[in-house]
């Protein structure tokens, strides 16, 4: 935990570095740690609280050691970069230039996942085991960017080209592979994408600013300078085009946080981490939840939805559609188009989503994305009319019963299609039903919430919400335990998403009894 000797020195280092702070806020130290407040005054909007010299903040540019570091200028190659610059200069300690920044940021991040695991990446039972199945483990263990896990990703960059680095700048300290997990912590818990020239980076003060969704700042930057010198002036990199550009004030030469919401007197004043990140999100990257949280979602992908459909609509091959990247076409081709002025927006189970295709949000609503790939696939000729689809929708959503409880629901007749499970032929009953797919779609997105429920691991299915209360209220009782603070986190990740699924699939039951 940094303690006030350690922000006492990082003060002291800003102001010999030319950082300017407005007087009507402190730097604190909390049971969380590090966090700005404001003294005895309000503080009204488009105030600006600090001021950042951009020479000051560690980046791959900024590095001592940048010319060995390979080029990442965005995502999380980015991030590995800047990593590796980290730790150089946390093994350098006092030698560093940036030493009273650094000294002042946690020494364990017990709260990230990337933590929580064994050797090898193992799960021994724990926090991690909890995350089984759920949004966060995708993350962690599954196939993301560069097709690639995180775990997998930070473990071969660390051999390919961490460690050939170490060996020529500190052979004598090398860091070990946890040492490199606590700099890619730091880094992506903590850095900003300042400017084209610094990219990302380590930014004093500002990252002392903790996470809000209804913040009261952010930081402000010029973002193009010149990418080769990092000039705010013409410089001798610019073309004649950008030469005419006119030059930029003295004040430009900072980054600053500037308030963007009245902030009262005697308060914590927060940033934003991100504005549409989920708890998932929040976790893997920063190490903590928020209570509520609008931004939960859960989304899959073409190909996992394709899996789906093998097994439980294995009389729907491909061939008979034009093939799975024919029908991977046609589905991606329709859902930009405009969806704002159709039926399906007037829908309660479905919402227009264009950034996750296929998803299932905060509301338990499924994206128009998801919605439409079942009825491509569901009906029975190539011109069968979505429009058509889409007011059986609605009307069958005014007719639905509310409430329906999945575990305790009514019998459905009996000469209803049963719920198709894997290698169950579905059965088309014996007249076509009045609202064309919707029923099937129902039946598939009820068997796609259950098989996403079974991931959960040991706390899905089986698992119901009175028992996860009872967990969570036993582990409020040692909330000192790091352990139990990051079991209760990912409890309630799992448990969220267990709700979620719990009241798509009533939903979509609902629509089954009407």
């Amino acid at each position: 935990m940094t303690d006030n000797n350690e922000v006492a020195r990082l003060l002291s280092w800003c102001s010999e570095r030319g950082f300017w702070l407005d007087p009507r806020i402190r730097v604190d130290v909390g049971p969380s740690g590090v966090s700005v407040i404001s003294r005895n005054s309000a503080i009204p909007v488009d105030s600006i609280l600090v001021r950042i010299p951009r020479q000051s903040v560690l980046s791959v540019k900024s590095s001592p050691i940048s010319e060995l570091i390979p080029p990442n200028p965005y995502g999380r190659g980015a991030q590995l970069s800047l990593a590796l610059a980290v730790s150089v200069e946390l093994v350098c300690g006092v030698a560093s230039s940036w030493f009273p920044y650094l000294q002042s940021l946690p020494r364990e991040i017990p709260g990230m996942p990337l933590f929580w695991v064994g050797g090898a990446h193992a799960i021994h039972g724990g926090p991690a085991e909890c995350l089984n199945g759920t949004e966060a483990w995708k993350i962690l263990f599954e196939s993301a960017e560069n097709r690639t896990s995180l775990f997998n990703e930070i473990d071969t960059y660390y051999r390919q080209v961490a460690i050939p680095v170490y060996s020529e700048t500190c052979p004598q300290t090398i860091p070990s592979l946890r040492d490199f997990y606590y700099s890619y912590a730091l880094v992506s818990s903590r850095s900003f994408l300042v400017d084209s020239y610094h990219g990302l980076a380590m930014v004093p003060i500002a990252d002392a600013f903790n996470h809000a969704q209804d913040n009261h700042v952010h930081l402000e930057s010029d973002f193009d300078v010149c990418p080769e010198c990092g000039s705010l002036q013409q410089c001798t990199h610019d073309d004649n085009e950008a030469q005419e550009r006119p030059s930029p004030v003295a004040a430009d030469d900072y980054y600053e946080m500037v308030c963007i919401r009245p902030i009262p007197k005697n308060s914590e004043i927060f940033n934003t981490y991100g504005e549409t990140l989920s708890n998932a999100e929040l976790l893997v990257q920063y190490g903590f939840i928020l209570d509520v949280n609008d931004n939960d979602r859960l989304v899959w992908t073409f190909d996992q939805l394709a899996e789906f459909s093998e097994d439980y609509l294995p009389e729907r091959n491909w061939k008979t559609l034009g093939g799975l990247e024919s029908f991977r076409e046609l589905v991606s081709g329709l859902i930009p188009q405009s969806w704002d002025d159709t039926a399906l927006s007037q829908s309660e189970l479905v919402h227009i989503d264009r950034t996750h295709e296929f998803c299932l949000n905060g509301d338990a609503s499924v994206s128009h994305g998801l919605w439409l790939y079942f009825v491509l696939l569901l009906r029975n000729s190539p011109t069968e009319s979505i429009d058509e689809a889409m007011n059986c929708q609605l009307e069958l959503e005014l007719h639905a019963p509310s409430g329906v409880d999945v575990d305790a629901q009514p019998p459905l007749p009996d000469d209803h299609p049963p719920v198709p499970g894997p290698q169950h032929h579905h059965q088309q009953t014996s007249s076509p039903s009045p609202y064309g797919v919707i029923p099937e779609l129902a039946h598939l997105l009820v068997a796609l919430c259950r098989a996403r429920l079974v991931r959960i691991g040991r706390l899905g299915v089986e698992t119901t919400t009175e028992e996860f209360g009872e967990m969570l209220d036993r582990l409020a009782d040692d909330d000192d335990d790091p352990s139990s603070r990051s079991t209760r986190m990912a409890i309630s990740l799992a448990m969220t998403e267990k709700s979620l699924l719990d009241s798509c699939m009533a939903a979509w039951e609902g629509i089954l009894h009407a």
